[in-house]
């Protein structure tokens, strides 16, 4: 039994960290084309400044745009696999028990 939830407690937090990869590419997706609609929006200041600005959201566009390259190229083959399970023998099912498998271990969960 201790097996078995050590397992699928490592299995969730293994979804858990998928999906907020998967949320970190989405948001810095986002937020580059944030910055680019809004490098693009009219102002109301004095051309200079106005061209300042824009500058500064084209750059931070291009900073998001490459962070979430960077982090999607790295992460690719992670946030796109199929859920595993992991358990500590894999000859096992998901529903057999080996009275053996924590024996070891039965103080570490007490």
């Amino acid at each position: 039994m201790k097996s078995k939830a050590r397992a699928d407690r490592w299995n969730e937090e293994l979804r858990l960290v998928k999906e907020e990869m998967r949320r970190v590419i989405t948001f810095l997706e986002w937020k580059a084309g944030w910055w680019a609609e809004g490098g693009r929006r009219r102002l109301d200041v004095r051309p200079d400044i106005a061209s300042g600005i824009r500058a500064y959201a084209a750059k931070q566009a291009s900073i998001n745009h490459a962070l979430a390259h960077s982090f999607k190229t790295r992460w690719e083959s992670i946030v796109e696999t199929e859920p595993q399970d992991y358990e500590q023998d894999g000859n096992k099912s998901a529903g057999e028990v080996d009275e053996y498998d924590d024996a070891e271990y039965d103080t570490d969960m007490d």
